[in-house]
């Protein structure tokens, strides 16, 4: 009988390695797992909620379930400060004579139970509850061991692959972790084929506590990635541009419309250094590799300045020769109202193809920019002026060339993108 205990011992053991092996998580704790699901089998096989224990003999590594309680003729006096809980995880310790009895016929109060539960008797549906326990601990050990390594790589870059496609995810393989890119966090423009090499930016990691509901679903991953966030170009930048990476040019700021356009604002701490002209690099060869890798997204680098008056002249364009008649203050907003008069000919530049230019602008510098071509302001009277700067929908001031359909909307441009599930499964 002991070898074959023995060798039942030996395959319980093996299969345990194996899930540990299989789950990167390790042996003591899916052990530990296997002991509280065959706690919790043996309790419903004895119904008795009573304590309970697993014992391993140091010499023959052999498996005891035991019944482990005190006798006595009555439960003990607890203090009256504890709850209904603690007190009922006190009792699973004691046993009442009669009902030891059952167990030991010379039981009695003082005396010591123990009684060896053959786990082979526990029954199918017992074993099988074990094992679902089993899982589903292990699947928590899992789950942990993946916050604890991630928690604190929310916005690094990441390369992963393409492990399959689904209807609200990709899912992305990350070493020995799964993590989803919902495709609201993917570029429309974005296309990949299973097994391809994707970049993105951990985005988020959920809590364990925080239960299945909240993880992917059908994946298990904790894990969640972005390639629209800000914090990806940022780690894009400092992936590409060495005097990013090294802090002797700092990202001061960063807007972007994912896929189409962004601005990016630095600095030299190093007066040496040329913020601008390093990040975009020799003939355009660092931009470049970033702006591939974003599908063609256009980027302006903006050489941020202090002076908020010539950071925004900056970011709008004007260092590239383009011509601002008058700039002021609107008072009484939040957030801050500029608003900007630029030459008739300058009007398209600083708006941008469907306003993305100055709504970027906007973005980066946390205010409403509203922009007059010099003729359109001049065509206004004193009053007309004051009602339309004062409007209370800084769209509705835009006229003429920054009219609000040109500014604002896109949702004819956005109907013709692909939708997610056809650009992720494109066979381009």
């Amino acid at each position: 009988m002991a070898k074959k205990t023995t060798k039942r011992t030996n395959e319980i053991k093996e299969a345990l390695e194996l899930l540990a092996k299989e789950k990167n998580v390790a042996i003591e704790e899916v052990f530990a797992a296997f002991k509280e699901s065959l706690i919790q089998a043996a309790r419903r096989y004895t119904k008795l909620h009573k304590n309970i224990e697993v014992d391993v003999d140091p010499n023959t590594e052999e498996l005891k379930v035991v019944l482990r309680v005190e006798v006595v003729d009555d439960f003990p006096d607890y203090d009256p400060n504890l709850s209904a809980a603690e007190v009922e995880k006190l009792d699973e310790h004691y046993m009442l004579e009669d009902q030891a009895k059952e167990y030991h016929s010379e039981a009695e109060a003082g005396y010591m139970l123990e009684v060896e539960l053959p786990f082979e008797n526990f029954g199918r549906l017992a074993i099988q509850e074990a094992r679902q326990r089993l899982k589903q601990r292990v699947n928590d050990v899992e789950r942990n061991r993946i916050f604890e390594t991630y928690k604190n790589k929310v916005g690094t870059l990441i390369n992963g692959q393409v492990m399959r496609i689904e209807r609200n995810n990709a899912i992305i393989s990350i070493g020995s972790v799964e993590a989803a890119l919902p495709n609201s966090e993917r570029m429309s423009k974005d296309r990949w084929k299973i097994g391809q090499s994707v970049k993105a930016v951990i985005s988020g990691v959920s809590k364990p506590s925080e239960g299945i509901g909240a993880l992917v679903k059908g994946v298990g991953a904790q894990v969640t990635l972005s390639r629209v966030s800000k914090e990806f170009l940022g780690e894009l930048f400092k992936q590409e541009i060495p005097e990013v990476y090294d802090g002797t040019i700092e990202i001061k700021g960063i807007a972007r419309i994912p896929g189409y356009r962004a601005k990016v604002a630095v600095y030299s701490r190093d007066d040496r250094v040329d913020p601008s002209g390093a990040c975009i690099g020799i003939k355009g060869q660092r931009i470049q590799a970033i702006t591939r890798e974003l599908n063609n997204e256009r980027i302006d680098v903006v050489h941020w300045d202090p002076d908020p008056d010539v950071y925004l002249r900056r970011a709008l364009g004007a260092a590239g020769g383009i011509n601002i008649v008058k700039m002021f203050e609107v008072p009484g907003f939040n957030p801050p109202r500029t608003v900007v008069i630029v030459g008739d000919e300058d009007v398209g530049i600083v708006i941008g193809d469907k306003g993305q230019s100055v709504r970027l602008t906007s973005m980066l510098l946390g205010k409403d920019i509203c922009v007059f071509s010099e003729s359109d302001w001049a065509n206004h009277s004193e009053e007309e002026r004051e009602t339309l700067i004062h409007s209370q929908d800084p769209r509705t001031i835009v006229k003429k060339s920054a009219s609000l359909d040109t500014l604002f909307n896109n949702n004819k441009e956005n109907a013709e993108e692909p939708s997610p599930s056809e650009a992720l499964n494109s066979d381009e």
